[in-house]
């Protein structure tokens, strides 16, 4: 049974496509996990906050819990979009409810997971491409600067170059490709109609079509094979800028693009120790601890 005072912990892994939350007590056990929607900081805070809730409150109703936990929670959140100053500015300044918040990207918390609050890199290809190295020094970033802008090799990056590949083909002014079938499929309707459904388009809504580009190259279409080519050669120049040691390909795009790297490259990659959402807890962790030493040093003054 838990303790009705005791102190909770709670990761948040929030990106492009999903947000995760793992619950844990003071021990580190689980005790429940949630899931809901998009929680990228640029979707705008209002959604964002909507979906955190959505997925926090089922994680506490797994265990049994509600509304009255939140006071002893000590919460970490990976945020996709953190890098941006303004951005994290705004989930900081968040009034919540909670014993603590810390606020991180969604980088730190996927690396802190994978290597166990140590050294190592990451490579996050998802709906968005983002990676980072973390050395016992230093810090490498690179990119996660958002779609249409920095869209390469992701999930959002791969939907739209398909619809370009296609819109192009059925205009007969590039190859042909499985893909036009696909899409066409998709959208239910030809060029017109697939333009007009993706003038407002998300990048979850581009990176949704990253699948297609998947099944086509699968079935041996060149044009498709081409754009996983093109990804494969990105992965290798963005492990080349990061720290030489444990790296993980992280992401629903990441992980299946490794099933196309030759052995050799393949090899080079480890397996992640833990999900984000653990790597969220240990940052909370982190947080916390060093709030307390300065409370006692300063205490000692």
């Amino acid at each position: 049974m838990l303790s009705e005072s005791a102190a909770l912990f709670a990761g948040i892994d929030a990106g492009g496509s999903h947000c995760r939350v793992r619950l844990e007590d003071e021990s580190g056990k689980l005790l429940g996990e949630g899931h809901s929607g998009a929680a990228n900081l640029g979707l705008g805070w209002p959604r964002v906050e909507a979906n955190v809730w959505q997925a926090l409150n089922a994680a506490l109703q797994q265990t049994g819990l509600d509304s009255n936990a939140y006071g002893r929670l000590h919460v970490g959140a990976g945020f996709a979009g953190a890098h941006l100053a303004v951005l994290k500015a705004t989930a900081l300044q968040w009034q919540h409810p909670f014993a603590s918040w810390h606020v991180t990207t969604d980088l730190h918390a996927a690396c802190y997971g994978a290597h166990g609050g140590g050294a190592g890199s990451v490579i996050i290809l998802g709906t968005g491409f983002s990676a980072i190295g973390l050395t016992g020094q230093d810090e490498t970033l690179l990119g996660g600067y958002g779609f249409p802008i920095n869209a390469v090799c992701s999930g959002a990056g791969l939907g739209l170059q398909a619809v370009q590949a296609v819109l192009l083909a059925l205009d007969g002014l590039a190859p042909a490709t499985r893909l036009s079938g696909l899409l066409q499929q998709h959208f239910d309707g030809g060029a017109a109609l697939m333009a007009e459904q993706l003038l407002q388009a998300t990048p979850q809504q581009y990176a949704e079509l990253a699948p297609l580009v998947f099944q086509a190259a699968d079935s041996g279409d060149a044009v498709a094979l081409d754009m996983l080519q093109q990804a494969l050669d990105f992965i290798a120049t963005l492990k080349r800028q990061l720290p030489v040691g444990r790296c993980c390909l992280l992401g629903g795009v990441g992980q299946r693009l490794l099933t196309y790297l030759p052995a050799a490259q393949r090899s080079s990659f480890t397996s992640p120790l833990a999900p984000a959402t653990v790597g969220a807890v240990y940052y909370a962790r982190q947080q916390l601890a060093r709030a307390e030493q300065e409370t006692r040093l300063h205490g000692a003054n």
